[in-house]
């Protein structure tokens, strides 16, 4: 039977063709509507805090996050992530942040250790001073307030304080935690830097030749002696570290952020199904940050500590890669400092 006003049928690949391409566009046409519906669903569940006014002395929440590159891959997929599935929701519910990238293995622990060293020091300086002021200073006036520089001075490290710390990844969490604890192990003693070898020795040698009336030769004197190098040597016992052992006076709640970061040929089928099912890690990851916009704590608990198990499946690649994810040990909390530790909770979460 033709066709009427003289159309022709459509030949069998434009069917074909038309056939596959509407496919393909109503499957992205689902997934975004899927993404943007679940982003709108948990960006609700913190709105409210961001309709909440801010009091005149009032400062916004501000958490710290630590991301690293995964395994057999770019920090740049780590920072994606955070913008796509952590950035929002900490927008949505008012929170400011601070990221903090590591570019190489041991730098997040390094970075707390030295947070944490600097805590304790500032809690034994200001334990100090209040002796000091008990004992020394007496004021006759009940309604002397202190000087105003101290005031200041006390608002600005209020701010630079973080409310939180999100650690992005398996590996970022297990740097927080062990920074943690060999935090509360440093000394505190302030190690001044000496200036390099090369400079010391170039300066000698300018001095040497201004002098033209002295013939003698400069001597070089050793930067470290060999009483020095005996002590380097020594390996520190666990008793030596015990004697600088002491906790700050608090630490910031840690939450571990799932970073699932699926590489691979052999696993290319199911990173189509995830790409597609977009709005699955958008609620798997959206609840861990709801958490924490959320500031529902909880004591942390031995369970919590060997988390981001899903991520080693992912850990391919180079034989580096593969050596670490064979030398994984389990994460484990220094037991003198668990009591102390918190975490986020939520009703979404285990």
């Amino acid at each position: 039977m033709p066709l009427p006003f003289g159309l022709k049928a459509p030949s069998k690949g434009t069917v074909i063709f038309s056939g596959i391409a509407g496919a393909i566009s109503g499957i992205i046409y689902v997934s975004n509507k899927n993404t943007e519906e679940a982003k709108k669903r948990i960006a609700q569940r913190v709105s409210f805090l961001a309709e909440k006014p801010c009091g005149v002395h009032e400062m916004p929440r501000k958490v710290l996050v630590y991301i690293s590159a995964p395994p057999g891959d770019s920090i740049e997929k780590s920072r994606n992530w955070f913008r796509e599935y952590v950035k929002p929701v900490l927008v949505a519910g008012a929170v400011d942040y601070e990221v903090k990238e590591a570019k190489s293995t041991g730098q997040i622990e390094s970075s707390v250790i030295e947070e944490i060293v600097k805590s304790r020091r500032e809690a034994t300086e200001k334990e100090s001073v209040a002796n000091d002021t008990t004992q020394k200073h007496t004021s006759n006036n009940p309604f002397a307030a202190p000087a105003m520089g101290e005031i200041m001075h006390q608002r600005q490290k209020d701010n630079t304080k973080f409310d939180g710390i999100l650690a992005i990844g398996r590996n970022a969490y297990r740097e927080v935690l062990d920074g943690f604890s060999k935090g509360c192990d440093a000394s505190l003693a302030v190690v001044e830097e000496k200036p390099p070898v090369e400079d010391t020795i170039e300066t000698k040698i300018e001095e040497s030749q201004n002098n033209s009336n002295e013939d003698q030769l400069v001597e070089k004197e050793p930067l470290i002696t060999n009483d020095e190098e005996k002590i380097l040597d020594q390996p520190q016992s666990i008793e030596d570290n015990d004697q600088y052992f002491s906790l700050p006076p608090e630490f910031a709640p840690v939450m571990y952020i799932p970073h699932v970061n699926i590489i691979g040929w052999s696993n290319l089928p199911y990173r189509l199904y995830m790409w597609y099912a977009d709005y699955k890690r958008i609620e798997d990851v959206g609840k861990y940050v709801v958490a924490v916009v959320l500031n529902k704590t909880r004591p942390i608990e031995r369970r919590d500590a060997d988390l981001g198990q899903r991520e080693k499946k992912y850990w391919i690649g180079e034989d580096s890669v593969k050596e670490l994810k064979e030398n994984d040990k389990p994460i484990v909390i220094d037991e003198r400092i668990i009591e102390k530790l918190k975490t986020y909770t939520s009703e979404d979460l285990p």
